[in-house]
């Protein structure tokens, strides 16, 4: 029962990764998707834009047929004001396209990270410092003169870190194997927990 509970606390601490890294993928995906489609928006502005520069054409023409008899000063202050009109357009859709690019960058930022921001300040370093301390007790293990050491410490990780019914179901009185320095057992316990191959024992002398 015991093997199987170490089992299971292997697999689920797999499908915990998976679910995590899906997470991160997925919201990351959405915050470039929303940011996207919002950078999109900026051709309403561009819209904006060239319709502001046919209006200046426009005013400029009339701007030129003022100075012709009978049509008289009247169509060249119309132009005048058509170009004035036009300059306006094309200045707010200009600031309105930089403000909707630089929103849609925001957005697609804010979307990303606020759901996945706790997951990587949390729980990453906390499986990459798992990952550094399975590697550093694999070394220990191999090294003829740390091997005790990595045991010893290895057995009274599995005192502090196995339930009731796991511990009991490798030793009868864990306490007292830690005093007599029987830490085999324990060890195993512990390296079946943290995923680490037994078969890094058995070379030992």
């Amino acid at each position: 029962m015991a093997v199987r509970s170490w089992t299971a606390d292997m697999r689920a601490a797999r499908a915990w990764d998976g679910v995590v890294c899906f997470w991160v993928v997925f919201w990351l995906a959405l915050g470039a998707w929303v940011g996207y489609e919002m950078w999109q928006l900026g051709g309403l502005s561009q819209s904006a834009v060239d319709s502001g520069r046919a209006l200046g054409t426009a005013g400029r023409a009339l701007q030129d047929l003022g100075g012709l008899p009978l049509i008289g000063s009247r169509t060249g202050q119309l132009g005048d004001q058509v170009v004035a009109s036009s300059s306006s357009i094309i200045d707010s859709g200009t600031q309105a396209g930089g403000s909707i690019r630089a929103l849609s960058v925001l957005t697609g930022v804010v979307v990303a990270l606020a759901p996945t921001g706790p997951v990587l300040l949390l729980y990453v370093p906390s499986r990459a410092g798992s990952r550094r301390e399975n590697r550093a007790l694999r070394v220990a293990l191999l090294d003829p003169q740390r091997t005790e050491q990595a045991i010893a410490h290895l057995a009274r990780r599995a005192v502090a870190n196995l339930g009731f019914a796991e511990l009991v179901a490798v030793t009868a009185d864990p306490d007292a194997d830690l005093a007599a320095g029987r830490h085999d057992h324990l060890a195993r316990a512990e390296m079946r927990r943290l995923g680490l191959p037994e078969t890094l024992l058995t070379s030992r002398a």
